[in-house]
């Protein structure tokens, strides 16, 4: 954690020592993705005091919660507070956007707790642009990234997809999530994707191929959305938020919703006739049957769960997507069958006998970097200035992806704000004793 306060102590040492030396720009920081490891890792480098550039396919996606509509949990919710203890955006953002909050695992002790927040998505996207568009120092530029420039094993600017424009830099974070050449599966079909309705980053992956890092694929899935008005919640099992509701950020006493107004969850459970209509769908379902593709811990699909669970009966939530949302997520059933199956597979669920599907479920293939290949930084070993951040390294969860953005562009602004002030204080006596010691 040492490397965090680097920029800090030296900007000390630069006022010190530096007060005759001329002025030279600042330095530049490119973050390639606007998910959650994308935003935090740029207001994490704009707030160190680095020139930051986002770079991402639309404005309007940023803050996007491309799968479930919550944050927290059990392994996951002690994260966002981390994150919040570091600076960092997603607590205070969720404190103003969630619509119901709730410890869990509280009959354990406080160690294992797991705050979580279900989220209105609108709300959280709202936020999370406002913060970025008023953060100083923060350009957004929306264009594809094509290809990086390196020279000398270093990472000197990237070359936007659209026109060819080359951006140079001092770091490169990458944080694309599920794009690098992102395919999309539903039953047997499959086209390339990132996300429904957003290009996969092709020539971004061919680069780092190129370069020699060793790369895998990974696949995760999402579920269908189901019409509320559709769901019999009275055959459901009713789950409430705490009152009073506890925030996530440690500068917040409370969230901005009444305790009262907060949304109700469900529960129910899948059937025998569930994993029936799964196992007899399987020979038409491409995601599951796609051999040496592993996907992440935190998100098996259903498919997954009757195969290594036979005879078993797996809870499903039901969760609202936002106060004025029609949709509901039916989190548990993330699913890549086909369509007609999907929704034959939903209507065998206790609650959801006329259910009617707005959305199909999917699953998404796409090429991570082996982890190994990095620095405790998230810089990569291969390419000097080049980060890491988010499912790019294998990760899975929005908690996990903010806390990786947070830390690279952090230790980013650090590396890169260290070698622009060693040029203001060389005269320093024993200055390479003093940065050899910090490393």
């Amino acid at each position: 954690m040492l490397k965090l306060f680097i920029a800090s102590s030296f900007k000390k040492l630069t006022r010190q020592f530096s007060q005759n030396s001329s002025i030279t720009p600042r330095p530049v920081i490119v973050v390639v993705g606007g998910g959650h490891a994308g935003t935090e890792a740029s207001l994490a480098a704009a707030r160190m005091g680095c020139k930051t550039i986002l770079v991402t396919h639309k404005f309007n996606t940023i803050g996007e919660m491309s799968c479930n509509p919550s944050f927290g949990g059990i392994g996951k919710g002690h994260l966002i507070r981390e994150i919040d203890a570091l600076d960092g955006a997603c607590a205070v953002v969720c404190d103003k956007s969630g619509i119901q909050y709730k410890v869990l695992n509280k009959r354990k002790g406080p160690a294992v707790w797991g705050p979580r927040a279900q989220i209105d998505r609108k709300l959280y996207k709202e936020h999370m642009q406002e913060k970025v568009n008023n953060t100083p120092d923060l350009e957004v530029i929306e264009s594809s990234v094509e290809d990086l420039i390196i020279r000398d094993k270093n990472c000197e600017g990237i070359v936007f997809g659209d026109t060819g424009q080359i951006v140079s830099c001092s770091a490169v974070i990458i944080t694309t999530g599920t794009f690098l050449r992102g395919e999309i599966n539903i039953g047997l079909r499959t086209y390339p994707a990132g996300r429904i309705g957003d290009s996969p980053a092709i020539g971004l992956a061919n680069t780092l191929d190129k370069v020699g890092f060793k790369m895998k694929r990974m696949k995760t899935g999402t579920p269908p959305r189901l019409l509320k008005s559709s769901i019999n919640f009275d055959m459901t099992q009713i789950q409430l938020g705490d009152m009073p509701p506890k925030p996530f950020s440690f500068m917040n006493s409370s969230v901005w919703i009444k305790p009262e107004d907060q949304l109700e969850c469900h529960i129910t459970h899948s059937s025998l006739d569930t994993e029936k209509i799964v196992r007899d769908n399987l020979h038409r379902n491409i995601h599951v049957s796609e051999e040496g593709i592993r996907g992440p811990r935190y998100c098996p699909s259903i498919e997954s769960k009757v195969l290594r669970f036979p005879g078993k009966r797996h809870q499903i939530w039901l969760e609202p997507e936002g106060i004025d949302s029609e949709l509901i997520y039916p989190n548990g059933i993330s699913c890549t069958l086909p369509e007609e199956a999907q929704l034959e597979l939903l209507k065998s669920i206790r609650g959801l006998e006329n259910v009617e599907m707005v959305r199909p479920g999917y699953g998404v293939t796409y090429d991570h970097v082996d982890p190994r290949e990095l620095f405790s930084t998230l810089e990569t070993k291969r390419v000097s200035g080049l980060y890491l951040a988010g499912q790019i390294n294998g990760t899975t969860g929005y908690e996990e992806a903010a806390a990786q953005g947070i830390l690279a562009g952090a230790n980013a602004a650090a590396k890169v704000s260290l070698v622009q002030s060693s040029h203001n204080v060389s005269s320093i006596p024993n200055f390479k004793a003093f940065v050899q010691g910090i490393k």
